[in-house]
């Protein structure tokens, strides 16, 4: 009983991971229908296992629980996308200052080492070659670098919080709909200056690049999202 239990849990983890992963991807379309027997097909699951998963994933908000209906893709809006952004705004420069504060040679080489793959998979998306896995693979890794930027600031509580904010706002910058709308040479640049001011462990610096960086990016998507729901 123990190993048939272990065996459905693991379907069920792995179910749920490829499943986030895809959403956070911006492989779904925003409201869209998910229906087990699809998801069973796509990612070679049973039933039970894939309700669970999909269950698991309406508690994070990436999706939505209908009663009696199954389960939908979160819409995108853009009264909500402007929530998330100052959420992020009132959470990870405090984070960020939490870091620095606290910055050693370990949290150091992390976030060094997040922005070599964040360099790497910012070359990739740009190439012919990366043009279908690079924008996922890019997306992960600038979600993995301003991980690695909060990640010494001391409170789990603060890290859940941060890293809850932020994957929702990853479904609006990785939508179909609103794809392709950041410059990756502004963006590097802007990822290339915070990096720096968190080495020189310059915490006053450091949090208002993020802030403005966090800002440049909104106003972005905001543009996009205006222009989806007008067209409406």
């Amino acid at each position: 009983m123990e190993n048939r239990a272990g065996k459905g849990d693991s379907a069920q983890h792995r179910a749920y991971e490829r499943i986030r992963g895809d959403l956070l991807a911006g492989e779904f379309e925003p409201g869209g229908k998910l229906r087990i027997e699809d998801i069973c097909e796509r990612y070679g699951v049973g039933a039970s296992p894939a309700r669970e998963a999909l269950s698991r994933l309406s508690e994070s908000g990436l999706i939505v629980a209908l009663p009696q209906r199954g389960y939908r893709v979160a819409a995108v809006s853009g009264e909500e996308y402007a929530d998330l952004v100052e959420m992020r705004l009132r959470l990870e420069p405090d984070a960020l200052r939490r870091s620095i504060a606290r910055a050693d040679i370990d949290w150091e080489a992390n976030v060094a080492a997040a922005g070599q793959r964040l360099g790497g998979a910012a070359a990739q998306r740009l190439t012919r070659e990366g043009a279908a896995d690079g924008p996922r693979m890019w997306a992960e890794a600038d979600r993995g670098f301003h991980t690695a930027l909060i990640s010494n600031c001391g409170s789990p509580w603060l890290l859940k919080f941060c890293r809850t904010v932020h994957e929702q706002t990853a479904r609006y910058h990785r939508s179909r709909i609103l794809e392709g709308i950041a410059p990756a040479t502004q963006t590097a640049d802007e990822h290339a200056a915070l990096m720096r001011a968190a080495f020189d462990r310059d915490a006053d610096r450091a949090a208002d690049l993020l802030d403005a960086h966090i800002r440049n990016v909104a106003d972005r998507i905001d543009g996009a999202l205006a222009r989806t729901e007008s067209a409406a």
